[in-house]
């Protein structure tokens, strides 16, 4: 005759053994561990991507500001432009012409213009430095974090003599047909 084993074995103790439990808190000290790991990479991991998505934003907001619809012509003036400072020049429409520069002020690069007020591009910046050619502005930025980037913006080239009285005509005559 063969005989059956029991299939259910009762442990003669009604509680945990010492090192059941030790091993269930060092497992659940793993498991903790772990996820706070986790969420530390996260975290980092979303603030470098927020730095990334301020260069490109910033990249964004200066060629839209470059090729708005009502500027006719927006050209580079290297002659005034130096490593500190880029300057450009932008004819809307009714042919006014206005002058505006590109520098670094404290930790912020920033647009201004000789009659006032700025428009902030890039903040956390620790160093930076401008090349303007013909038709090309290029910014180098260092960030606080170390970071470089190079940034490139196209413009149109300077105006001639006989487009400038042209524009300068057109005015005129629009003026006229108001009158």
């Amino acid at each position: 005759m063969i005989w059956q084993k029991k299939r259910h074995t009762k442990l003669k103790t009604k509680g945990f053994i010492l090192a059941e439990a030790v091993f269930a808190v060092f497992v659940t000290f793993v498991v903790v561990l772990i996820l706070q790991n986790l969420v530390k990479s996260l975290t980092l991991a979303n603030k470098v991507q927020h730095r990334t998505d301020d260069i490109v934003f910033s990249y964004v907001q200066l060629n839209r500001f470059i090729k708005e619809k009502q500027n006719v012509k927006a050209f580079t003036l290297p002659e005034r432009s130096n490593s500190e400072k880029a300057v450009f020049k932008k004819i809307d429409a009714q042919g006014k012409d206005t002058i505006y520069r590109l520098t670094q002020y404290k930790n912020m690069l920033r647009v201004t213009t000789p009659e006032g007020g700025h428009m902030p591009l890039l903040l956390d910046v620790k160093r930076s430095s401008f090349t303007t050619n013909d038709r090309m502005l290029k910014i180098e930025v260092t960030e606080t974090d170390g970071r470089k980037s190079e940034l490139y913006f196209k413009f149109n080239s300077r105006p001639t003599k006989n487009e400038k009285e042209k524009v300068l005509n057109d005015r005129k005559q629009k003026t006229k047909i108001k009158s």
